[in-house]
């Protein structure tokens, strides 16, 4: 049998903890940093509604009335990663890694591309998107201003959490909540900076909002492809099966 490599033994370890630890620990285990990564998820419009807040009433009252269509873009993502996720996870328990790989590349790119005629269609009508969303005349110019932001970062909003759904349905759940943890905690110090410090108001929060996503994107990116068991599924080696088994009565049993 050829040596494997550090990345086989890894993804061999971490196929077996999926399919031999007891379910009720496998689901404890996961759920805590799922739990936190979507309590996390929710502190991007916080963070911006806390600083903006500082401006005045109209800028709070912009960044709320843009939320929904974040909520819309965030949406599209967990409907793409959600999807996508469960079928993986299948995929990968029956070896199949080739059709797994092909099943996340095409819901990445199917969120990529409807995000990305979201944000066409959407930055060619800010001002009726604005109006649409329930912008008044005294916050149309905010709402404009955050909205044209959010817009461009739609793509790498949606496609993050596609990411982190498929890394979670992979087993990944505490690799996807670093990278959502830290796009969040990037977002919290970039928000007073470029609001404040910079004097960009509330494109700043927007674009904190942005750059931080871009972050996660680019940190959960890597590990999106090399989360499943060995392709052939055999071979598994002495020291994986040793190292992951801590148990004498592990078993696949609920």
């Amino acid at each position: 049998m050829a040596e494997l490599t550090n990345e086989e033994e890894q993804r061999q370890r971490k196929f077996i903890r999926m399919t031999e630890e007891p379910v009720r620990r496998l689901v404890a285990k996961m759920a805590v940093p799922t739990i936190i990564s979507m309590l996390i998820s929710s502190f991007y419009n916080m963070a911006d509604t806390f600083f903006v807040g500082r401006i005045g009433t109209s800028a709070t009252a912009a960044v709320g009335v843009v939320f929904p269509l974040m909520a819309i873009i965030q949406a599209t993502g967990a409907f793409f990663g959600q999807g996508s996720g469960n079928v993986i996870s299948r995929l990968l328990g029956k070896h199949d890694t080739a059709e797994a790989s092909r099943m996340a590349a095409t819901a990445f790119f199917s969120t990529l591309a409807f995000n990305a005629l979201i944000m066409a269609a959407g930055s060619f009508a800010v001002p009726q998107l604005a109006s649409m969303l329930g912008s008044t005349a005294t916050i149309q110019p905010y709402a404009e201003e955050y909205l044209r932001y959010i817009l461009l970062g739609a793509p790498f909003l949606s496609s993050s959490i596609v990411l982190n759904q498929q890394l979670r349905l992979q087993g990944n759940a505490a690799y996807a909540m670093v990278g959502i943890t830290l796009g969040a905690v990037i977002n919290v110090g970039l928000d007073p900076l470029l609001i404040f410090v910079f004097d960009m108001g509330v494109a700043g929060a927007a674009i904190a909002t942005c750059i931080s996503q871009a972050i996660s994107f680019c940190v959960l990116l890597p590990d999106a492809g090399g989360a499943g068991p060995s392709p052939s599924g055999s071979g598994i080696s002495p020291q994986a099966r040793a190292d992951t088994r801590r148990s004498p009565k592990r078993g696949y049993r609920r």
